[in-house]
């Protein structure tokens, strides 16, 4: 009887990890989608440029307004796209390289591509902590299971040292 409840456990959590799984593949679509989207107007938005720039070319007219507002409508969609791309490596637990734009897996330190150290906004929440030197004349000397004398090494700390909590080994 265990074995079928094991078995059933079992299939729950494939179930689980298979649904979790469907859902990631579906916001990944969706992504993909969107910017299939972007793309288009963003290629719509450049032949827009590219003809008011000939049409003011050839009639040796000058509108730096309205090409400005095709160069901000250009760089607002590539923000979008820059955006889900990251939202997509993210679903993927994939991380992009700064260096080269190769993804990595997510847990990678390096770059697999170009080595370069990968960045990530965890890195900026590391806190370097400091731990008090440990004296030489004690390494060796405390063992987990001797009682005795992690006592009388405790005894012959300094009073001036702090009290470090002892080994549950």
């Amino acid at each position: 009887m265990a074995n079928i409840n094991e078995f059933i456990n079992t299939a729950k959590e494939l179930a689980d990890l298979a649904g979790k799984k469907a859902g990631e593949a579906v916001e990944v679509s969706k992504l993909k989608i969107n910017n299939a989207k972007i793309n288009g107007e963003i290629q719509k938005t450049y032949e827009k440029l590219g003809a008011f720039v000939y049409k003011f070319r050839k009639s040796g007219e000058e509108n730096s307004e309205l090409i400005d507002m095709c160069v901000k409508e250009i760089d607002e969609l590539l923000a979008v796209l820059e955006e889900n791309e990251k939202k997509i490596n993210e679903t993927r637990h994939k991380v992009k390289c700064s260096d080269c734009g190769a993804l990595n897996d997510i847990q990678a330190v390096y770059c697999m591509k170009c080595g370069g150290k990968l960045q990530r906004e965890a890195d900026d929440l590391y806190v370097e902590m400091y731990v008090d030197a440990v004296p030489t004349e004690n390494i060796g000397v405390q063992q987990c299971d001797d009682e005795a004398k992690q006592e009388e090494a405790n005894e012959e700390k300094s009073e001036t040292e702090p009290e470090r909590p002892s080994c549950d080994c």
